[in-house]
């Protein structure tokens, strides 16, 4: 299979996330060369199977090392894949990537918000949205809180 550059990451964690990048990106995995950046769970594991993919270490507030423990791993894989372009719907493990991305490389990013926030913001787009070149939302209602956002539709 032949690849076009450039290198896109599709980042996001398990379950819903990952189904919503999967409804967002369709055929685009198919076409460019790409790699996934998730969490490693038994469902990831299985989808990821015959895929490029990264497993990133899961941050819990309440425990700090997680947190330490997943931007030395996003900074060493922004490093060593240096992506040109990140899709992400989030969550949490996915923030210090893009941030080091976009800090080291100038990495373009397109976010997708989650069509569970409705009427209210998550802290993940919150973060995000400042170093967003693409934020889309899936309901008009959350074009309040992200007034530079595009409502996309529900995936």
């Amino acid at each position: 299979m032949s690849y076009k550059t450039p290198k896109i990451c599709l980042a996001c964690s398990a379950g819903g996330h990952l189904r919503e990048l999967q409804l967002a990106v369709g055929s685009i995995p198919d076409k460019w060369d790409c790699y996934w950046l998730t969490l490693k769970t038994t469902s990831t594991k299985s989808f990821m199977k015959d895929k490029e993919h990264v497993f990133l270490t899961n941050f819990q507030p309440a425990r700090r090392w997680t947190l330490i423990a997943n931007c030395i791993q996003a900074l060493f894989w922004v490093m060593v894949k240096r992506p040109r372009v990140i899709i992400t719907t989030g969550a949490g493990v996915t923030v210090p990537t893009v941030f080091f991305a976009k800090k080291l490389l100038k990495t373009k990013i397109i976010f997708i918000n989650s069509a569970a926030d409705v009427t209210h913001a998550s802290k993940t787009p919150v973060w995000i949205e400042k170093y967003a070149d693409l934020f889309l939302v899936q309901w008009e209602e959350m074009k309040q809180i992200f007034p530079d956002s595009i409502c996309c539709g529900v995936l």
